[in-house]
């Protein structure tokens, strides 16, 4: 349609040349016409002759004029026509491969990926070319079972273009001859695997490929694959414009990526801390040690490096700028609708970008919660890779959070299928067996995932907090030192810290806790770990909570919403702590505000973990309606408390032990109802953690239940819960008085 368009285009210009021809220039020729001074400058020679019945036919000056614009007109409006049309052409695919290394000197194998990569950023700035990424290249290879290839030969490559559709191909080969480098090129025709074109680039030195070849030899593709590349604006094709200066950058760069994509992250971050090292304006390698710095946990480095990465791309092709665009809007900006609007742009220009779609995937999971449209999503990622591990990976978390586990399942077997020897694979088996309930399958994955790679810190961590949920301290300590030792980022180490400082506080050990927290914050700090500074001031003010100091217990509470986001569930997970201050310190009036704030807050819209909120609150209500004596109507409020779905994510992991749960209990006893009061803390510390909603127990129900258990009568019982409670504290601060007062009990109920 488009080349029966461009053909009746030409037609018409000819046709109205002629017309201009015969209108214009032929009435020259004959002298019928002249030159005028005066608007509209051609006038006609005749002397009008007058006669009665009839008037010689003559030549209107006007007409001439208006022909002779409207041609012009014509013209130009025609071959901007033509020109749009051409601009309308779709891109026209082609593929660059690997090159050959005729050096004989394996110092330059590298620059058989460096160059076809150089060469792929180049022509992408072309807006008629569709050049297959170097990703791309790689995901069709693992459908060929080939991924392991390092030199893409001329028949592998061809196969590789009739996959993608793709229809011409560059391929060919560098050498050198004392300084000097010659480039060499091949484009072919995929289907009848006919020469079209060679051409070939040289310098002195390495450097000249960078200064001089690739630029040389982009031209030189460009206009072979597309007629109309002429035709149109000219399209820079400086690679060192938007990629870097220096081989050396781009080589550590190159590598970088590679350790990036297999997420061996400690790795990436060298090579490309050396790239930014030798060109501290390559806008690229920012955007990727953005992403490295911040899968390591140091926060403070990857907005740097974000903001750097901006700051630089208007120097990158554009696919390149729209990605670092829509990275700086989701990671510096928080602005989750920016980020989504350029994902979506880079889905439409790019349809056979595979990341993308996995972005848009993660933007529906964690922003929208629409976990379907996170499957659609992920989906087309796996349309254009059928055998992408992450993608995978990240299905089966999917299927999971719909509660599809035997799904889950499914996609994680193939997921290690597709990733023989991977760690990730019997990690995310592990994640999905907790998230069932299955303990020791669970803590069997994540040991084979230990056994995979000794230092995969999230398995450790995971098997930690089984061990915390089993009320088994130490041995979750255990974990949490070896992580410690062979952590392989700083954040790592934080998060070692501030567990061991929970599970110390939750085994009476306040001192060594403290000192815990206190290398946790120096260790987070200087990252700006968000997340870790957090969670080391609420666990610090919960120590001051439990001990009494409660101005300790408020300043830092203070701290740690001052650097959580400002939501309305923080608010309300602020005010709610808050409360349960004021009302240690017997001042209810205040308590009442706070929980007024709450209601208000509830009453204002939709609020993040819901049910969270709302357990806040109704633990808060039932606390102030015990202090008024207002029992009745405190149990009826507490009694609601169980009901609530309550998702263990994140820090209100941390917030289980420690959130008096136990209200309803309490209550039951002011009441004097010691049986009632009973089933509840029963129900409080079951052993088994899913019959507890998966919540930690505070280790003083123990002391508590056993306490009713003894004033009920039931000696036996009353001894188990003393001695359960005396062994998770057998080596707690001195000073605390539960243990010398369970000791004291315990002998007399044995007699001893």
């Amino acid at each position: 349609m488009i080349i029966i368009s461009i053909v009746v285009t030409f037609i018409a210009i000819i046709a109205t040349v002629a017309f201009g021809y015969l209108q214009i220039v032929v009435p020259f020729i004959k002298k019928e016409v002249r030159w005028s001074r005066k608007f509209p400058f051609i006038e006609s020679t005749e002397v009008p002759v007058i006669r009665r019945r009839k008037k010689k036919k003559k030549h209107s000056k006007w007409l001439i004029a208006v022909t002779a614009v409207a041609v012009a007109v014509v013209i130009v409006v025609l071959f901007r026509v033509l020109l749009l049309q051409a601009a309308d052409l779709p891109r026209k695919p082609i593929a660059v491969m690997t090159f050959k290394n005729l050096t004989g000197d394996e110092q330059y194998d590298y620059l058989c990926e460096a160059i076809p990569n150089l060469l792929i950023t180049n022509l992408e700035q072309s807006e008629r070319l569709q050049v297959m990424t170097w990703e791309r290249m790689h995901d069709l290879l693992k459908q060929l079972d080939k991924e392991e290839l390092e030199m893409i030969d001329e028949e592998t490559g061809f196969e590789l273009c009739r996959m993608d559709e793709v229809n011409t191909i560059v391929t060919d080969s560098f050498t050198k001859a004392g300084d000097l480098f010659v480039t060499d090129i091949k484009i072919l025709d995929v289907s009848s695997k006919k020469l079209l074109k060679t051409a070939h680039s040289k310098g002195e030195g390495v450097a000249s490929i960078l200064k001089v070849q690739v630029d040389d030899l982009s031209r030189d593709i460009a206009k072979n694959a597309n007629l109309f590349e002429r035709t149109v604006a000219s399209t820079k094709m400086q690679v060192m414009e938007v990629t870097t200066n220096s081989m050396d950058a781009y080589n550590y760069f190159i590598r970088g990526r590679i350790e990036h994509d297999r997420l061996y992250y400690t790795e990436a971050v060298k090579f490309l801390e050396k790239a930014v090292e030798i060109d501290s304006a390559f806008a690229s390698a920012y955007y990727y040690l953005g992403m490295v710095y911040y899968y390591l946990g140091n926060f403070k480095a990857s907005n740097e490096a974000y903001k750097r990465a901006k700051i630089l791309s208007v120097r990158v092709p554009e696919k390149e700028r729209l990605y670092i665009e829509a990275e700086y809007a989701q990671m510096i900006e928080k602005d989750f609708k920016k980020w989504f609007r350029i994902l979506s742009q880079i889905a439409r220009k790019y349809p056979k970008e595979k990341y993308v779609y996995f972005l848009l995937a993660y933007y529906f999971s964690t922003v929208q919660k629409s976990f379907e449209k996170a499957i659609e999503y992920y989906n087309k990622a796996l349309e254009l890779d059928p055998n992408d591990g992450m993608v995978l990976n990240h299905l089966a978390y999917e299927y999971a959070n719909l509660g599809d586990y035997a799904k889950a399942m499914e996609y994680l077997k193939r997921y290690a299928a597709v990733c023989p020897g991977d760690a990730n694979p019997f990690d995310s088996m592990g994640d999905i067996y907790l998230q069932m309930g299955q303990y020791d399958d669970a803590i069997a994955q994540y040991k084979q995932a230990l056994f995979v790679m000794p230092d995969w810190g999230h398995a450790m961590i995971q098997i930690g907090d089984i061990c915390g949920l089993r009320e088994d301290y130490i041995q979750a300590m255990q974990w949490y030192d070896t992580l410690i030792a062979k952590a392989l980022s700083i954040r790592a180490r934080s998060t070692g810290y501030y567990n061991k400082a929970l599970y110390s506080q939750l085994s009476g050990h306040i001192d060594q806790a403290q000192c815990n927290l206190d290398t946790a914050r120096a260790l987070s700090e200087p990252i700006a770990d968000t997340v870790g500074i957090v969670t080391v001031e609420f666990l610090r003010a919960l120590t001051y909570y439990h001990q009494g100091r409660l101005w300790l217990s408020q300043i830092h509470f203070k701290d740690c919403y001052d650097h959580l986001p400002d939501n309305a569930f923080n608010e309300i997970f602020y005010d709610f702590f808050l409360g349960l201050i004021d009302l240690k310190q017997e001042e209810l009036d205040s308590a009442k505000t706070w929980l007024a704030a709450i209601r208000q807050l509830l009453a204002e819209g939709d609020i993040e973990y819901k049910d969270w909120t709302q357990f806040f609150h109704d633990v808060l209500y039932a606390e102030v309606l015990l202090v008024q004596d207002s029992i009745e109507k405190s149990i009826a409020v507490s009694s609601n408390i169980s009901k609530y779905k309550l998702e263990i994510v994140g820090g209100l992991f941390f917030t289980t032990p420690h959130i008096p749960r136990d209200v309803l209990a309490r209550a039951y006893h002011k009441k004097g109802d010691i049986e009632k009061s009973i089933i509840e803390y029963e129900k409080l510390t079951n052993p088994d953690p899913n019959k507890r909603n998966r919540m930690f127990i505070y280790p003083l129900w123990h002391y508590e239940l056993a306490k009713l258990y003894e004033e009920k009568g039931e000696k036996s019982k009353a001894i188990e819960q003393y001695e359960k409670f005396l062994e998770i504290w057998k080596d707690a601060d001195k000073d605390l008085p539960e243990p010398h007062d369970a000791r004291k009990r315990l002998a007399k109920l044995k007699g001893t």
